[in-house]
């Protein structure tokens, strides 16, 4: 069952909503709303105990993060077709929209 959506509305400043509307327009997002609503539940992950998280989420997550911390010029190997084969595992298809669409549904 798809959940209702809710206005809300906010006064930003206008260098952040400039910012915003170069995500917009470089394809990153949709629209405003869809940047807005993604950052608000990346904000509430990122606030939210472990406990709250869906413990598949959440051990994929950990085993999923490096040994060692990587910067931005760091390189790592990864398989991608055992990538591929546990996203298609985990999430039952191997389409970003989809995959993308099941992350946002669970937070």
């Amino acid at each position: 069952m798809r959940k209702k959506n809710v206005l809300l509305q906010v006064r930003v400043p206008e260098d952040i909503v400039e910012e915003l509307d170069q995500l917009v327009a470089s394809g990153y997002f949709k629209s405003r709303s869809e940047a807005v609503a993604e950052g608000i539940r990346r904000l509430l992950l990122a606030y939210s105990a472990p406990s709250k998280i869906p413990g598949s989420i959440f051990k994929l997550t950990i085993e999923a993060s490096p040994q060692q911390d990587l910067g931005p010029g760091d390189a790592f190997e990864i398989n991608v077709e055992e990538a591929r084969k546990r996203i298609l595992e985990f999430f039952g298809s191997d389409s970003v929209d989809d995959v993308v669409k099941k992350m946002r549904m669970r937070v």
